[in-house]
């Protein structure tokens, strides 16, 4: 028998809508060992939700709501058409209807523990195709509405597509997950959270930029890897330039899709690192941080004067990598980058640095020096 997950009745009734800003960052579900293996034994995998969309709407009376959205894939769509029709859809095979989980995070709340009407937010697919959009209320109950600010508060969503599977005369106790769809925020736009006192004065400056992505607000202090400061750069880009980056075509990566990387690659301000890999998840390090910097100014103001005269020298230039030399003495020169005790500290070179974390960059430091950048350039 076909097992049907809990959903919820959509209220319909809507007296005004009030659009706000959407990012569009995809992500990679976190699977543990049990259910990748469960994965790779699975009779199909999910493609990812696409273009996620969150609004903010009022019912006839008057009470907030956010309405979310997003494109199904046909290949999603057909595999849970062949569920519903077939009692054994695959040979040997039984499976559950495929469901949406909408994942939401208030402020400083972790996912799905902020303030919401209900504790289950998913929805079978059927009955999202049925009603066009997924309800989430931001309250606990009906008299909270007006205790919660919603207009002064941060919201993010993101969603994934679940379900489970067995063989036939046995448990249905195996899980399907794809990767989860871009991430949505609205609401604060000078939201951020996890940042270090010191920075706080230039990532409000950055914030009223727009130049902090939102995969990062919630992580400030910590390292960022080289997808997310391929974002940073491609957002500075089109602050700066007023222009919409492309992303490359055909992607030249196999271990990312994410479309700022594909971005910042036709842009020319990041490479892979051979065999078609572009290494998303790892830590960028001082070096290739002044080189993407230096390599997207030189997109955004190729006239500039890019002499690296009068740039200070540093007692570590031995470990700086000859490719990113020049772009680490210009970025000195300009005070984007700065050195600490006549170091610059380009990489690590050790194994207890590697182990340290030296070198690295935090999302906040990528943050300053892009708007660094900005406030130089801008008016050029």
């Amino acid at each position: 028998m076909k097992k049907v997950f809990l959903s919820f009745i959509i209220a319909v009734l809507v007296i005004s809508m009030l659009p706000f800003a959407v990012s569009a960052e995809e992500g990679t579900a976190d699977y543990g060992t049990d259910l990748a293996m469960e994965q790779e034994d699975a009779p199909f995998t999910l493609e990812t939700p696409r273009n996620l969309k969150a609004e903010l709407k009022y019912d006839e009376d008057g009470l907030p709501y956010f309405a979310l959205t997003l494109v199904i894939p046909e290949s999603v769509r057909e595999i849970n058409q062949n569920i519903i029709e077939n009692e054994e859809p695959y040979e040997g095979i039984n499976c559950d209807e495929i469901s949406i989980q909408f994942d939401y995070k208030v402020n400083d709340y972790d996912w799905n523990e902020g303030p919401s009407m209900y504790w289950n937010t998913s929805m079978s697919l059927a009955e999202y195709l049925g009603g066009g959009y997924y309800e989430y209320r931001p309250y606990e109950e009906y008299e909270d509405d007006g205790s919660f600010k919603i207009e002064e508060q941060n919201y993010q969503f993101r969603a994934y597509f679940y379900t489970t599977w067995g063989y036939v005369d046995d448990w249905m106790d195996k899980e399907i997950v794809s990767d989860f769809s871009n991430l949505v925020t609205i609401g604060n736009a000078f939201y951020y959270e996890g940042a270090s006192e010191w920075a706080k004065p230039e990532l409000d400056m950055a914030a009223g930029y727009g130049l902090i992505p939102e995969s990062i607000r919630n992580k400030m202090s910590e390292p960022i890897t080289r997808e997310e400061f391929a974002e940073v750069a491609v957002l500075l880009y089109e602050k700066m330039t007023g222009k919409k980056a492309e992303p490359v075509s055909p992607n030249p990566f196999t271990d990312t899709n994410n479309p700022e990387v594909l971005k910042a690659n036709k842009l020319g301000i990041i490479q892979g690192i051979g065999n078609n890999k572009f290494d998303p998840k790892s830590l960028t390090n001082r070096e290739q941080v002044a080189t993407m910097l230096g390599r997207a100014l030189r997109v955004m103001v190729p006239d500039a004067d890019f002499s690296t005269e009068g740039a200070p020298t540093f007692t570590d230039e031995e470990y700086i990598s000859s490719w990113a030399l020049e772009h680490v003495k210009y970025m000195s020169k300009l005070g984007i980058i700065k050195g600490s005790e006549g170091k610059f500290m380009p990489k690590a070179v050790t194994p207890a640095e590697v182990a340290a974390g030296y070198a690295t960059t935090t999302c906040e430091q990528a943050v300053i020096m892009s708007t660094r950048i900005y406030k130089a350039f801008k008016s050029e």
